[in-house]
Formats: structure tokens, sequence, C-alpha cells
């Protein structure tokens, strides 16, 4: 696994304090503050102060990840230019922002999945909520873009994918924001994706009373049923 560094714009010394501080009222908070929890649908939204290329302006759909205690995502809000059709040439034509492949992460950048809204479960996609599944393998991705049924979907190059320390410390360190997910907004157009949910997590982090707590998932191996909570540690 590729480790990466996530920067942010502020000095060194100020960051390392800003995140003792924050240890510092986590261990102060009562269990019944508000909480974080990508237990639970959620999309992780590249803050302000977040300037890693890889990750800036990124709004990462949490996934079920394949290789647990490892978490993983996808990004959804980076349409490249290579069309679907490239890589699927024998499959029926789509248009608008499921035309392209989306820069999923830098991760394992030539394997490619599929998020998707299916009316009832898929054999070959596990479910991520509600009538968001997720698929790998170009076989099974084949098969669903074939499926006239399925209209919202995007195909995926990649993926970003954490340990769960990793992620936390990130989290803590004012690189992301957790907003809960919705498929419309999975499906929509990715252009002000960023700007939008950027200013919800502004507006959270001012509400705020205290830095949130976290729970964070892995997926189960049954394919359906894949939260699991972990508190930090």
């Amino acid at each position: 696994m590729r480790a990466f560094s996530i920067e942010i714009r502020r000095p060194l010394t100020a960051r390392i304090l800003a995140v003792c501080a924050m240890l510092l009222a986590i261990l102060a908070t009562p269990p019944d503050a508000r909480s974080t929890d990508l237990s639970t649908p959620s999309f992780l939204v590249a803050t302000r102060a977040l300037e890693d290329p890889l990750f800036e302006h990124s709004v990462i759909l949490m996934v079920p990840s394949t290789e647990p205690p490892l978490l993983a995502g996808l990004i959804i809000n980076s349409p490249a230019k290579q069309q679907v059709r490239d890589i699927f040439p024998q499959v029926r034509a789509l248009k608008g922002p499921a035309e392209s492949i989306y820069l999923g992460g830098p991760v394992e950048p030539e394997d490619v999945s599929i998020v998707f809204r299916a009316p009832s479960a898929q054999s070959s996609a596990t479910r991520v909520f509600d009538d968001v599944y997720v698929a790998t393998g170009r076989d099974a991705i084949a098969a669903i873009l074939k499926d006239p049924r399925i209209t919202d979907l995007r195909v995926v190059s990649g993926k970003a994918q954490w340990l769960h320390d990793q992620l936390l410390a990130e989290v803590m360190a004012g690189a992301w924001y957790v907003i809960p997910a919705k498929a419309d907004l999975v499906f929509g157009d990715p252009k002000d994706l960023w700007s939008i949910l950027v200013k919800g997590g502004d507006l959270q982090e001012a509400d705020a009373a205290s830095p949130p707590l976290m729970n964070l998932p892995y997926r189960l191996l049954d394919g359906t049923n894949w939260q699991r909570r972990i508190s930090p540690n």
C-alpha cells in the first residue's frame, strides 16, 4: 500500500499544536457529545486547508473496503478526459456525467469499479447505502453498463485508501469534513459538488461546540451488511 502525505495550509508548529488541542478536547468530551460517524454512509470533503494535489477539492464517497481493516473511498467529482466507451466499447452509449471515467484515487489506478443505483440488489455488487451499489471487475461492470434500467452510474479508476488511525489523524488535523452521503449528490453534476459541500462543512464546523469523535467502518465479508463501528483508540 502506498502512503500519502496530506498537506495543510498552516505552519508545522501550528498544526502540531492544533492536533494536540483536539486530542485533549476529545479526551475531555462527554460520551453523549455530538459525533462524526463514518460507519454511516459518508462523504469525505476536502477542506479549504487541504492542498495535496492528489486530493485538493475532492469529494470522496466512502465504500466497503475489499481489504479490511483498510478503509476505502472513491473520488466522485474528478472526471477524466477518457470516456467509458474507451474501455468498454461494446456497451450502450452513455450521456452526460456518466460518459466519463472518473479518477477515483491514487491507489491501484488500473483497477476499475462502478458506482450505480439499482432498484434491487445485484449479485455482482455490494450495497453502499439505500439503492446505491458498487461493483468491481471488468465482466461485472460490462454487464451493469449493458442494463438499460441502470441510468445513474459512475465508472471509476483507482481508489483512495487509508489505515484507520491515518484517516482519523487527517480528519483531526483539518484535512476533511465528514458529511452524510446522499444518492442525488453522488450522481449529480460534479462541477460544483465540492464548493456546495465545503460550504456546508464550514457551517457545520462553525456550529460545532467541540471537535468530533469518529467511528470508522470496514466491510464484513457477507457483502451486504458491511458497517461496523470502530472507536478511536
